[in-house]
């Protein structure tokens, strides 16, 4: 895997950004898989669980030249093999599910997820420590006014817990970003108001040229806003105060 285009919420520009990179014909960044790594990340926790909890049983029964009159219900390999089994188990899974039909025709390949929070990323990293990620964040105000009511009753069932994901998740990608060269960190509105430093750093990072970014951007695809109520204006604001200072957004 190359890429990974991740978004803080539903409704914050990953298909934008994700046409805009295969607006270049040897790029290849597949939809979204309904956040699969969080599954992978269950598992991974599990295993990592058993397999401390089950240090002395493993012990004794090793200890004992594998004698099976020993409590052995949960024993698990160490950490280090868990470990190497959750990134094998990966990587499997996302080679040929996304690679292996198309890495002949395609130089640049990933995909775009806006379920990854921070277990979720940490994973993709340690999985794929070279790949870039690109981490998109959205004024949440904005996406709340994007968002369908399906989606805020389903989905975030209230404004409260959407605001604490989106601090939550952009907490995570600041923090990410600034440890890491290979993670990048940038805002929808940059994006789509042409900031010519996120300009340069998509065209760096996929490869592609002005005209291409350009061609994409003019074209709208599944846009929408809604009205909201000022009271729910007022409280994603105030409860996420911190970060839209950090992130550079301000009222108005």
């Amino acid at each position: 895997m190359d890429i990974l285009l991740s978004t803080a919420t539903h409704r914050s520009g990953s298909t934008l950004l994700q046409r805009i990179f295969n607006a270049r014909m040897k790029t290849l960044i597949w939809g979204e898989n309904g956040g699969c790594l969080s599954s992978f990340c269950n598992i991974y926790h599990d295993a990592l669980y058993y397999a401390d909890h089950s240090k002395q049983e493993r012990a004794k029964y090793f200890n004992s030249g594998e004698d099976p009159n020993h409590w052995i219900a949960t024993m698990t390999p160490p950490k280090d093999i868990v470990t190497a089994s959750i990134i094998h188990s990966v990587k499997s899974f996302h080679e040929v599910l996304y690679e292996k039909k198309y890495k002949d025709t395609h130089d640049l390949i990933g995909y775009k997820e806006v379920r990854y929070g921070n277990a979720e990323l940490n994973l993709f990293r340690m999985c794929y420590p070279k790949a870039t990620i690109i981490l998109l964040v959205r004024n949440p105000v904005d996406v709340w006014k994007s968002v369908s009511q399906n989606a805020k009753v389903n989905r975030y069932r209230s404004v409260k817990s959407f605001s604490n994901l989106w601090n939550r998740r952009v907490k995570t990608y600041i923090d990410l970003s600034n440890a890491h060269a290979n993670i990048h960190l940038i805002r929808y509105e940059d994006l789509i108001d042409k900031n010519q430093a996120t300009l340069d750093l998509i065209k760096r990072i996929g490869k592609i040229t002005d005209e291409q970014i350009e061609k994409v951007l003019s074209v709208k695809i599944s846009s929408s806003g809604r009205p909201i109520a000022k009271a729910h204006e007022h409280q994603i604001r105030k409860s996420c105060l911190n970060l839209l200072n950090k992130m550079g957004y301000h009222h108005g």
